[in-house]
């Protein structure tokens, strides 16, 4: 399909399900259904819409300009996700749920309109009876499967610290929804700024030399949060991690450009994603076990396993990766 059709019908599926947990709310049929349709709005929306943008991105790519506007993508969306974070923990607070959800569907429905717009040279598409081409290019090249989970394992710590942060401000820290909101927004401001500095930095130094330290730092902030008490100092923490797991994204990501075939490069993210997402659910699960039996702080723990996996994994491919 048209990847310009599956974005919009990620951005169509987001207003859907948000407007039906509104009206749910609204006439108090059932609260808890709200909340499920609204995790769908994000898990479809997005898990649609990520892949879709990529092979969109590629095709205004060039060899010269790659880590620049892989840089600049993920500043534009770490723009959109701190200045939420931080305005939705102040309306939260003053005019409530209900009015977040109806605000957050007509962003979406705007978002929808101005997508409609955008125009591009759509790349060549895969046949589907080309698929097992595709497949046949991920069995000759098995370490790229190893790369996505490498690529993806920043995503999978970003969420889990979604998960740990709420209950780590209010029950570990004693902080309010001002607070967590503040809190988030320094993992979006800490990504802008490793967007912006990327590009100036691998200048200097290899861009690949950068991965192994960036996952390290991670994982050591990762255990400091488990000991740490400090509010103060958690927005500080969670700032760096802002501007490491982005910053690994962004590499690996543009390498995958230059090494993966254009018309290829959108159904391999699609599967990618797709492990992703099993890995995903195993770490939120687990956070929210450990959360619930030790304490919200050692939601970080599983945080810095993760980032660690990441640094084995990449030991394992790096020949292979660079070169």
């Amino acid at each position: 399909m048209n990847s310009k059709r599956i974005a919009l019908m990620s951005y169509f599926f987001r207003v859907i399900f948000i407007a039906l947990p509104l009206i749910l709310l609204k006439l108090g049929i059932d609260d808890r259904l709200a909340i499920y349709l609204l995790a769908l709005s994000n898990g479809i929306g997005w898990n649609l819409y990520f892949p879709a943008s990529k092979d969109i991105l590629n095709s205004f790519t060039v060899e010269e300009n790659t880590l620049q506007l892989n840089s600049f993508a993920e500043i534009s969306m770490q723009v959109g996700l701190f200045s939420a974070a931080l305005v939705s923990g102040i309306l939260y607070r003053y005019i409530g749920f209900e009015n977040i959800l109806l605000l957050g569907t007509s962003l979406f429905f705007a978002a929808l309109i101005i997508f409609a717009l955008v125009k591009y040279q759509e790349s060549d598409k895969v046949e589907a009876i080309e698929q097992q081409g595709v497949f046949a290019y991920l069995i000759g090249h098995k370490w790229l499967l190893i790369l996505g989970l490498v690529l993806y394992i920043p995503f999978i710590g970003a969420n889990v610290i979604n998960t740990t942060l709420p209950g780590y401000i209010q029950a570990h820290l004693s902080g309010n929804s001002i607070s967590y909101g503040f809190t988030d927004t320094m993992y979006g401001v800490g990504a802008c700024l490793a967007g912006v500095l990327l590009p100036v930095i691998a200048k200097f130094i290899n861009k690949e030399h950068l991965i192994f330290p960036l996952f390290s730092i991670a994982v050591l902030l990762g255990v400091v949060l488990v000991l740490n008490h400090s509010l103060a100092l958690t927005a500080g923490y969670i700032f760096l991690l802002g501007s490491v797991g982005p910053a690994i994204r962004t590499i690996i990501y543009t390498r995958t450009m230059e090494i993966v075939p254009g018309k290829l490069l959108g159904p391999l993210v699609s599967v990618w994603n797709f492990i992703n997402l099993i890995f995903q659910f195993v770490a939120n699960y687990s956070v929210g076990r450990v959360m619930d039996i030790v304490g919200p702080q050692w939601g970080f723990m599983i945080y810095a396993s993760t980032m660690l996996l990441g640094i084995l994994l990449f030991i394992g491919i790096k020949n292979r990766y660079r070169a």
